[in-house]
């Protein structure tokens, strides 16, 4: 074939092509419902200018996946490349170390000043600089039962860990949602294999106490699928459970 011949083709083909996508739907909202729906994607980044498809997406969740993203206590993000850079990367405030003062020159050192030439009130040493070895061990203390149902509610609840009481049942928690009890009742269920008989109206101390006795002092397949997911969502690629242990016992002791 000649080349005039081809390039006479693939100039058609071209406008052809481009004539199609101009014509075409662009399927936005079926394309929302796969990557929301289907694959229940929980973190999303926008490369571009602006954060247009983002705010769609945005939209779209509260009026849709609200509910259903609480049922599954699933969280969300929505990122732009251009405006969220810092949590797409997972970059942190670089600390200011302390730069230590010169020490004088020439001479003996200047001894320093105490209480009975200063006339003030005696000052305590300075602690010694953390030493960049590894930490002292630490003894570990189990994880109690009522630890643990506490930090399950409070997750679903979505509240921190000293605003669930322990006076309170599951029922008073929920405020009378019978959906979201029933699911801290599967939870717990997950966790340790066997709740006691109506466990959505006894005190959460009571509960704790009465699960102790057969608690083995693990964490159970929801916390560890807790943890995990919490490990695999805020920490960096390749900082995984293990790292993570590593790096509190070198630095911690624990």
């Amino acid at each position: 074939m000649r080349p005039e011949i081809e390039q006479e083709l693939a100039h058609t083909l071209l406008v052809e092509l481009l004539a199609y996508q101009f014509a075409s739907p662009v399927r936005w909202i079926e394309t929302q419902d796969v990557i929301l729906g289907e694959k229940t994607t929980e973190r999303i980044v926008e490369v571009g200018p602006a954060d247009t498809l983002g705010v769609m997406a945005k939209r779209t969740l509260a009026s849709k996946y609200e509910a259903y993203d609480a049922a599954r206590s699933v969280q969300r993000q929505i990122l732009c490349y251009n405006k969220d850079a810092k949590d797409i990367y997972y970059d942190v405030d670089p600390v200011e170390e302390e730069v230590a003062a010169p020490a004088p020159t020439g001479g003996a050192s200047a001894p320093a000043p105490s209480a009975s030439t200063t006339g003030g009130p005696p000052v305590a040493a300075a602690p010694p600089p953390p030493s960049a070895g590894p930490a002292a061990q630490v003894p570990d203390a189990p994880v109690g039962a009522v630890d643990i149902v506490r930090a399950l509610i409070a997750q679903k609840l979505k509240k921190s860990f000293a605003d669930i009481p322990l006076s309170k049942a599951i029922k008073d928690l929920v405020g009378g949602k019978s959906t979201l009890q029933n699911e801290i009742l599967g939870d717990l269920g997950k966790e340790f294999g066997s709740t006691p008989e109506k466990p959505e109206d006894t005190p959460l101390d009571e509960l704790g106490a009465s699960m102790q006795a057969t608690f083995n002092g693990q964490l159970g397949k929801q916390s560890s699928s807790l943890i995990a997911r919490m490990v695999s969502s805020k920490m960096p690629g390749g900082f995984n459970i293990t790292a993570v242990r590593k790096h509190l016992e070198t630095r911690w002791g624990l």
